[in-house]
């Protein structure tokens, strides 16, 4: 290990000399230091919060990126260009303790400065935070919506298979027959009994029960009640009324009023206190009131209308964060010296800035492929009448071989206030930290082992 660590330091030093990486490390810095003034979000203080973070973590990402890109391939590849890699591998140092020792030393760097521009970025968003605001509620907001890590809480669905069930068994009984067979008219009556839970019909109401909710934290917590309504027919630009109630779970009796006049087709959210929940239910009734018309209000997908509330602090979620970052940096870092096992510098940079913009794209290249199609037609199919047949292996083959940047990113949870799971934590460590290790330590060490670096003179 003492090997390992004397090339780890050397690769540490080699890193802070590269005029390349200091260009990064200066422009970043410059970035971190100038958003808190420039960016000015929609002039409220948790806007404002909201904006810097996205823009400092954005670009802590994207440098610390490119850097970690541009050293990993260096580090060896200039050691051969060099020929100062004869001086090491004439000492007993393996070609594994080489690899190892360079990936730590890169990855060091990257833990220093990831670390230094969090603590800068977290210093800046407590100064944001303490600014003075025109309106307390403001403050309030910022607090119970950004500086916090929250789980959302969705309403509790009936059984709409078993509801399905019984029903066409009575259609059965009272002598219909159904052409498609009945396991399919239990699935379509499924399907209608879901869309018309989800529909709240012109001047009609509907109520959802939240179960599982954690006992308010005392007199003055609050949970927000984020939702996503659709207009049914839609129409381009349309304003949506609701009328929100929020009920006692144990008495029916409504507690508090609201009401809501939004845009349709876009995420929106208001507090309420948590006083109302008991035992860990909620009840919420929704109204669609005149000012509709004649259309109706529909809640479409899961994450439609939820309930959230806090499980963990601000700072939890800011170090997982970090730590997100730092696995992406660690799998480009071994990506680079892989490549820096047989090939030049160039070619190097450039095969991992492809991967690294591959992986910033999956959710693009899984739909450009069709991989989200659930009944694919040959005549929009991008594959024509092969397109099963071939995303059943192409499919897998990327979601295995590329990593998911975007999946594994905390930075949007960080800003909404949610909280980063640690299952994300481990699916983003097994698929960008282990992933890449192995990729180095195992390929990348046969591909070096058999490297021959000089040619032998008899």
């Amino acid at each position: 290990m003492k090997r390992v660590a004397a090339i780890a330091r050397l690769t540490l030093q080699e890193g802070l000399r590269m005029r390349i990486v200091l260009v990064f490390l200066i422009v970043l810095v410059f970035l971190v230091l100038r958003l808190p003034f420039a960016l000015r979000g929609d002039e409220t203080l948790s806007g404002r919060l909201q904006t810097f973070l996205a823009y400092s973590l954005a670009a802590l990402n994207v440098f610390m990126s490119l850097a970690t890109v541009f050293l990993s391939c260096a580090t060896l590849t200039r050691d051969v260009a060099e020929r100062s890699i004869h001086l090491v591998v004439t000492k007993p140092v393996s070609r594994f303790e080489i690899l190892l020792g360079k990936w730590l030393g890169v990855n060091l760097l990257n833990l220093l400065m990831v670390t230094l521009s969090g603590l800068v970025i977290y210093g800046f968003a407590v100064f944001i935070k303490t600014r003075p605001v025109q309106f307390e509620r403001d403050r309030l907001k910022l607090n119970d919506t950004v500086w916090t890590a929250r789980i959302a809480a969705r309403p509790r669905a009936p059984d709409f298979a078993k509801l399905a069930r019984e029903w066409v068994d009575e259609q059965i009984r009272e002598g219909r027959t159904f052409v498609g067979g009945v396991d399919a008219a239990v699935a379509q009556r499924a399907k209608e009994l879901e869309e018309s839970w989800r529909r709240v019909p012109p001047l009609g109401q509907r109520t959802y029960r939240f179960e599982g909710l954690p006992p308010p934290s005392g007199a003055d917590s609050v949970y927000q009640v984020r939702f996503k309504a659709e207009s049914v027919p839609y129409g381009v630009n349309e304003r949506l009324y609701i009328g929100w109630a929020l009920i006692d779970p144990q008495t029916n009796v409504v507690l508090a009023l609201r009401e809501t006049d939004e845009q349709a087709g876009t995420r929106h959210q208001f507090l309420v206190r948590a006083g109302a929940v008991r035992d860990g239910a909620a009840v919420i009734g929704v109204y669609n009131p005149p000012g509709n018309r004649d259309r109706s209000i529909y809640f479409e997908g899961q994450d439609a209308l939820e309930i959230l509330y806090r499980v963990g602090s601000f700072e939890g979620n800011f170090v997982k964060t970090l730590l997100l970052i730092l696995f992406r940096l660690a799998f480009l870092s071994a990506l680079g010296l892989f490549f820096g096992t047989f090939v030049s510098f160039p070619v190097a940079c450039f095969c991992v800035l492809v991967i690294f913009v591959m992986c910033l794209g999956m959710p693009w290249w899984l739909e450009a492929i069709g991989a989200n199609l659930q009944r694919p037609d040959p005549r929009i199919d991008p594959y024509g009448v092969l397109g099963p047949y071939v995303r059943r292996v192409l499919v897998p083959l990327l979601k295995i071989t590329l990593p998911d940047f975007i999946a594994y990113d905390g930075t949007g949870k960080l800003i909404e206030g949610t909280y980063v799971p640690l299952g994300l934590m481990a699916r983003g460590a097994a698929h960008t930290l282990i992933y890449g290790t192995a990729l180095l330590l195992l390929p990348g060490w046969l591909v070096f082992r058999a490297r021959e670096l000089a040619q032998t003179v008899v």
